[in-house]
């Protein structure tokens, strides 16, 4: 036998039998509390109910829809149909787009609407008109007649409306709306780029007539026996005419004489440069 064999085997170690694994306990789930239903009042008995409730468990009454869904409608809308107004009528600067319906952003000044002129147009007009002596906001424009290329309008400031007996006359191109003529009766006052006379050669403006007047008060006055007793009309009713450089004055004065009888008479006075010529009483004094 060999060596090997003469080696006596060594029993073999028995494996122990491993202990069962006990199980885990399970964690117990912690039931979610519950969430307190929303609540609202009753729009009838005032009591608190769900605020889904569609009819009040206590009083049966039914329940109003919440009205901000038909408020968010609302204002969409109002926003939607200002949006298309500003678009298409008055929008506040040029659109990167042709505007379909050959709309134009017409200015709503007297004269922006009076000749439907947009506000750059508005503004090339509106110098011509100052450069001709127009002083103050324009007060009327009125169209007088339309032609192909070129329309006709009558337009004044709170002066010329108030001061000249009839119309400045503004000649306007139809397509590019520059200004070709104005005029004042037979007169020229702008043609083509050239101001010939401006419209205050034509009329005096109100502090024009106030210098005049006070000079007709002191002409009176002097010439009355009882000055204090002087009375003259409003100054609507004082006539202003005017012809080149001279000015005459007309209008009345209620006075009364040393006896005390009242008598009212007309005058005018004479102006030539702005200087004082004379003075005439147009019916004889008492």
């Amino acid at each position: 036998m060999s060596e090997e064999s003469k080696k006596e085997k060594k029993p073999k170690k028995e494996k122990k039998p491993k202990a069962p694994k006990e199980p885990k306990p399970k964690k117990e789930k912690k039931p979610k509390a519950e969430k307190p239903p929303k609540m609202k009042k009753c729009s009838s008995c005032q009591e608190m109910i769900p605020k889904k409730a569609k009819v009040c468990p206590h009083c049966a009454a039914k329940q109003k829809a919440n009205p901000l869904p038909l408020i968010l409608v609302a204002v969409v809308l109002i926003l939607a149909t200002a949006s298309v107004s500003i678009l298409f009528f008055h929008f506040p600067f040029a659109p990167p787009f042709d505007v379909p319906f050959g709309a134009k952003n017409i200015s709503d000044s007297v004269l922006g609407a009076g000749m439907e002129l947009s506000k750059k147009e508005e503004e090339a007009v509106m110098a011509v008109l100052e450069e001709c002596g127009f002083t103050s906001k324009i007060a009327e424009v009125r169209q007088l007649s339309a032609g192909e290329t070129y329309t006709l309008y009558a337009v004044h400031d709170a002066d010329t409306i108030r001061y000249l007996d009839g119309d400045v006359v503004v000649e306007v191109n139809n397509e590019t709306k520059a200004v070709r003529t104005i005029s004042y009766g037979s007169r020229d006052l702008y043609i083509s780029g050239h101001v010939i006379t401006p419209v205050t050669d034509y009329y005096l403006s109100g502090p024009e007539r106030d210098v005049y007047l006070a000079v007709c008060l002191d002409a009176v006055k002097s010439r009355l026996d009882v000055p204090e007793t002087a009375v003259f009309p409003s100054k609507s009713n004082w006539e202003y005419t005017m012809n080149g450089n001279k000015v005459t004055v007309n209008s009345t004065v209620t006075y009364k004489d040393p006896t005390g009888q009242e008598s009212t008479v007309p005058f005018q006075v004479d102006f030539e440069d702005g200087a004082f010529v004379s003075f005439t009483f147009l019916s004889a004094l008492n």
